[in-house]
């Protein structure tokens, strides 16, 4: 605890004015100027009195340095209550970077992601569980290497027309001296913590960490941690080479010696030394919130300094049921209206329909499968995105295209070619996106599980059962799309076959659908964890 000096009450670090508050007579005290009264705390100590809160169902341990406190839950496994242990002398942290995000800006973040998916169910956003966020500081190790001595780089040059059907590619070692030392890496320290929220939650800012004092930790909570430096040694090398490399290969002195050339800074092909020349640990703020739910839990973490969410949401399987039927109620409505209402519109034929109706199954199919894929690789990088809203432009082109091919009974020839042509590139378009989108899918077949998080296992482990699963009925899907194309290109005159063909369509489509929200709400939930001295496990039985 640390004694305000006017008055001797409990002080508090005010996330507000980044200084220790007295709520007993007001005053505000610089934090790094104030020791720590109750202990032997000082500038020249490398440890500092700390109060230890262990959860008697999991094992997870919580720190403290306020001997008023009292931790009334688990946020690790929901458990209803910690038992304080003892008091014992922690190592101090070289660093910590201060809570700058306040509670109720961080339950406002919260909630704002919650509303950013529809289909959450809103009991993750009701005001008694957003009240439990509790402000944690994580352990972390913040590196700094050196890539220096020579360095190795592949290039290679253009394309060189050199006889009728021969073309010419030279390939280079681009090599040089660097001296370059860089920082800012970091990764977690806390085998309790998850790694896939600890990447989520990143970046901090580094430069506004500050030289560690017990006073940060007054009104909240901390981790110790136990996992070692070199842990991520090798981790820590390939992206130190990654930057540095990219950093010599966009210098303007590197560009115009190899400005015929391209430079192809791949890690895995690089040669350079790099050593990673110190690791100072931190603590970094997290706003951290479980919800347990019978042996499934999940969690909802904020970032204490920039307000960054990462949160488990699982998937409301009535919300998109519910969401699928009204889709497809208005889908049908807009068919009907086209038929029957406006008369200057011909009407759409059955076989018509059913072209519509593949059209939207081959669009339900990709962006199920593309959902699917941005949850496995936990990325949701630029290049999805830009695939993403091709196909959706593609989409809406060539719905549009095929209505306009079809809704004249006559089928006169000038139209008809008006609207084909950018139906067939659009449709071309479609497919590509679709290989593509397979191909990353096959991917996901070939993912290790060796040296990843247990949640991350656990993922994988999910997706590859469910590719087993929905093997058989997304390939009855591809027949059934190559089969209605025939029907509508051969237009029967019984409408009846259309109609059956349309039903047999939406079936597969809805039953797609409800493996991906079964798949979906099951990697959002946890197993409850279960932690021993040596670390963290799961135990799912």
């Amino acid at each position: 605890m640390v004694g305000c000096p006017t008055c001797g009450a409990a002080l508090r670090f005010d996330i507000a004015s980044q200084k220790m508050a007295c709520d007993h007579c007001g005053n505000l005290f610089e934090t790094q100027k104030l020791s720590d009264n109750s202990s032997r705390d000082d500038a020249r100590s490398s440890q500092f009195d700390s109060y230890v809160y262990i959860c008697p169902s999991c094992g997870a341990e919580l720190l403290t340095t306020d001997k008023n406190d009292a931790v009334g839950f688990c946020q690790y496994c929901g458990g209803a209550s910690m038992i304080y242990e003892k008091m014992r002398q922690e190592w101090k942290p070289d660093y910590i970077i201060p809570f700058k995000v306040t509670k109720e800006d961080c339950k406002k973040a919260y909630c704002k992601e919650v509303r950013r998916h529809p289909f959450v169910s809103r009991k993750y956003s009701k005001s008694d569980l957003i009240e439990s966020f509790r402000g944690i500081y994580m352990p972390y190790w913040s590196y700094r290497a050196v890539m220096s001595g020579q360095f190795r780089v592949p290039a290679q040059s253009g394309r060189q027309h050199v006889s009728l059907n021969t073309y010419e590619i030279i390939h280079y070692d681009v090599v040089g001296n660097s001296n370059l030392a860089l920082e800012g890496y970091s990764r977690d320290a806390s085998i309790n913590f998850d790694d896939d929220i600890s990447d989520a939650l990143a970046p901090y800012e580094y430069r506004q960490q500050m030289p560690f004092a017990p006073g940060y930790l007054s009104g909240f909570y901390a981790e110790s941690g136990d996992v070692s430096a070199h842990e991520y040694d090798s981790a820590i090398n390939l992206e130190t080479k990654d930057d540095a490399v990219n950093i010599l290969v966009n210098d303007n002195a590197v560009k115009s010696c190899c400005e015929k050339l391209k430079i192809t800074p791949n890690p895995d092909e690089v040669r350079a030394k790099v050593n990673i020349e110190s690791a100072k640990r931190t603590l970094n703020p997290v706003w951290f919130m479980s919800y347990r739910n019978g042996k499934q839990i999940t969690y909802a973490t904020v970032n204490g300094q920039t307000g960054k969410v990462a949160a488990d949401l699982p998937l409301n399987p009535l919300r998109i049921l519910l969401f699928a039927l009204g889709l497809s109620a208005a889908i049908f409505g807009i068919i009907a209206l086209l038929m029957n209402v406006i008369p200057s519109i011909p009407s759409i034929k059955a076989n018509g329909t059913l072209g519509l109706c593949l059209i939207l199954m081959n669009a339900g199919m990709f962006y199920l499968q593309n959902s699917f894929n941005r949850t496995v690789s936990g990325k949701g990088g630029t290049r999805t995105r830009v695939a993403t809203g091709g196909y959706t432009l593609s989409l809406i082109v060539c719905l549009f295209a095929f209505i306009g091919a079809i809704t004249d009974g006559s089928y006169e020839k000038d139209r008809f070619f008006i609207c084909i042509i950018p139906m067939m590139a659009t449709a071309v378009i479609m497919l590509f996106a679709h290989f593509r989108q397979a191909a990353d899918t096959s991917l996901i077949k070939k993912m290790a599980t060796d040296n990843t998080s247990v949640l991350r296992t656990r993922v994988i482990t999910e997706a590859k059962s469910f590719l087993r699963k929905v093997v058989w009925l997304k390939l009855a899907m591809y027949l059934s799309i190559a089969i209605g194309a025939m029907i509508v290109y051969i237009d029967p005159a019984y409408n009846a076959v259309s109609y059956g063909a349309c039903f047999v369509a939406a079936a597969e489509l809805f039953g797609l659908a409800l493996f991906h929200i079964h798949f979906q709400t099951n990697v959002a939930k946890r197993p409850l964890p279960q932690f021993n001295k040596k670390g963290a496990r799961y135990d799912e039985n």
